[in-house]
């Protein structure tokens, strides 16, 4: 556990989870209390409830979290974002975290992050300046009292299984020097006349007649809309003329499409035939339709937890594990199962 240095006046941020021990918290507290002095100021939270605890914004110079051991609690995205909100401007955070030293594979593992995801957690979180300084190894003391805080009872054989394959990285990141939503005045680098160069003679007056006759020479340049058009293009279109033409053949005391059709009389006549077609067939087959509801059935219980995930409730027991027959005998796995570990 390394808090690195304080400084006399600082307000500093403890994230621990709910399990760490009460005395090395106390001792932790007020030996650090002592190096900020009476001006500075100490505060504790949980780890589980930081993305709900009302932290001031823009507060603490520091946050230190997790640096407890052991813990298996890990940092979300919600948490990294609290963090950065409730830090001053520059302000630094230091977190600890369980990490796999390598990629696991066929294996049940509740840590899955490297202190590389960690890092670029940190970096998307809006973080900057941010160094993984250590990833130390865990011992098998400490990863059996991991597993005791994953509440398993296969403490020696997942020891055996996974020793040397866990580490507690150590990261060190800042805010940035900004706020959020902080206004800054841009300065264009407007060029400064030379100490050497005369001064203007141009009067004020000059200035705005000079401005006037932009303006103008503007406004004369702007085409007239309506020049552009023609008498023809003026004239209020009649009736007639908006009819479409109907042009086709008279036959059998009504008009028919021609052949080279071109005012969609023939398109109407296909149409009416499809649904003449479609009348007839459905008079063939009326002694065939059957009413089928539409409306989805529910069924009660589960039973299908069989089949994989994609049947099981969120709840059921068999979640994650793969397909098996109906009526065997399954037993839950895991990380800490015989056949679900890498040797």
């Amino acid at each position: 556990m390394s808090f690195g240095s304080v400084s006399k006046g600082e307000k500093i941020l403890l994230v621990a989870p709910a399990t760490v021990d009460q005395s090395a918290f106390l001792q932790t507290r007020s030996s650090m209390q002592d190096q900020l002095g009476s001006e500075g100021q100490t505060a504790f939270e949980v780890m589980d409830r930081v993305a709900e605890a009302p932290l001031k914004t823009s507060f603490y110079d520091a946050v230190y979290s997790n640096l407890f051991s052991p813990s298996v609690s890990l940092h979300t995205p919600n948490m990294l974002a609290r963090f950065l909100s409730t830090l001053s401007s520059g302000g630094r955070l230091v977190l600890e975290e369980v990490v796999l030293l390598k990629a696991l594979s066929n294996t049940v593992c509740p840590i899955t992050r490297q202190s590389a995801d960690l890092e670029s957690m940190l970096k998307l979180a809006g973080y900057v300046d941010v160094v993984v300084t250590e990833v130390t190894p865990v011992s098998d003391a400490m990863l059996a009292d991991l597993f005791r805080l994953w509440g398993t009872t296969k403490i020696e054989q997942g020891v055996s299984r996974l020793s040397g394959k866990f580490g507690i990285a150590h990261i060190e990141a800042r805010k940035p020097t900004y706020e959020v939503g902080q206004k800054v005045s841009l300065s264009f680098g407007r060029n400064k006349k030379k100490k050497n160069e005369p001064k203007s003679t141009e009067k004020a007056g000059d200035a705005t007649d000079k401005h006037k006759m932009w303006l103008m020479a503007t406004t004369d340049d702007l085409e007239d809309e309506d020049a552009l058009l023609d008498e023809e293009d003026k004239v209020k279109p009649s009736k007639a003329s908006l009819t479409r033409p109907d042009d086709c053949e008279w036959t059998e005391g009504k008009r028919k499409a021609c052949k080279n059709c071109t005012c969609g009389r023939a398109e109407e006549e296909l149409e009416e035939q499809i649904r003449v077609v479609s009348l007839d067939m459905m008079d063939d087959y009326e002694d065939e339709i059957v009413e089928v509801d539409p409306t989805p059935k529910k069924t009660g219980g589960c039973g299908s937890c069989a089949l994989g995930d994609a049947f099981r409730c969120s709840t059921c027991p068999y979640l994650g594990m793969p397909a098996f027959n109906t009526g065997d005998k399954v037993a839950l796995g895991g990380m800490f199962a015989q056949d679900d570990i890498e040797f």
